[in-house]
């Protein structure tokens, strides 16, 4: 049996990561902000020897990519032995999507940690790969492609599907409603099928209602701090700009009754 722990956000911004945990093996899927680079590594050196076996990520978002680039630089204590990703280049990322020259420099960074700290430990994952850990399996059902420009740095998340001996957990980093339409033309529902979803950007404006509908949430893994569960700006529930609240409703309208959401801390799920 392996054990998943979703990780809660340690600041007040929005963040998506994950640590599974097999017999022998410690998997990372992307970790969070700067600001929650503590936190897993507190979490790391507690729980695995101060080891990562393999570190997944879906896309180069600060608040997916920022902890591992400030652990990388800050917490030499920790072992990260192989990365899997497949990221758009540098030059990509800065003609479609450039909001500031603070994001470009984070993206120059981990392309720098990937080309020289990382360069014999580092995977460029396909659509199709399957590594396997222990009796854990990780099965790539999509990578970025670039053609889909709009909305592109968030349409580019890879969307993987663990394996436990007994259940599934899918993971769709902030897959938009582009790439979420290129998932289901691609991928049989079958395929997409899990007892645990993640759903895409942290619960609100990711993928379409559509494709809830195709691929079935059972259990829902909402990477959403209090105000954004709550699409609170301040002035109260269902106040803010964000989709959260209607996400929520697409749930319930598909008969979804367990959450497990970020704002209430680390939470242990075994599968």
């Amino acid at each position: 049996m392996a054990q998943l722990y979703f990780l809660g956000n340690s600041t007040e911004s929005q963040m998506f990561g994950c640590v599974i945990q097999t017999e022998e093996k410690t998997i990372v899927i992307d970790g969070g902000t700067p600001g929650d680079a503590q936190q897993l590594t507190n979490f790391l050196k507690e729980n695995a020897n101060s080891t990562v076996d393999a570190w997944f990520f879906t896309h180069p978002h600060h608040d997916h990519i920022g902890a591992f680039i400030r652990i990388c630089k800050n917490n030499p204590e920790i072992v990260i032995h192989k990365i899997y990703c497949r990221f758009p280049t540098v030059e990509m990322l800065k003609k479609y999507e450039l909001r500031s020259e603070s994001e470009l420099a984070m993206w120059i960074e981990f392309e720098k940690l990937i080309s020289t700290r990382f360069c014999n430990h580092f995977c460029a994952v396909k659509k199709g790969d399957v590594f396997e850990f222990d009796q854990l399996k990780v099965n790539v059902l999509r990578v970025f492609n670039e053609n889909i420009t709009r909305n592109f740095t968030n349409n580019s998340s890879a969307v993987y599907r663990i394996d436990s001996q007994d259940k599934k957990v899918l993971i769709l980093g902030d897959l938009g409603v582009d790439a979420g339409n290129e998932v289901m033309e691609l991928c049989p529902a079958q395929s997409l099928y899990a007892d645990y979803t993640q759903l895409a950007h942290h619960g609100q404006d990711g993928v379409s209602k559509e494709f809830y509908e195709y691929i079935k949430p059972r259990i829902c893994l909402w990477a959403s701090p209090e105000w954004l569960w709550n699409n609170d700006n301040g002035n109260g529930f269902d106040t803010g700009p964000w989709k959260t609240v209607q996400t929520r409703q697409w749930m319930q309208g598909l008969g979804v009754t367990e959450h497990i959401v970020e704002k209430d801390g680390i939470t242990k799920i075994c599968f």
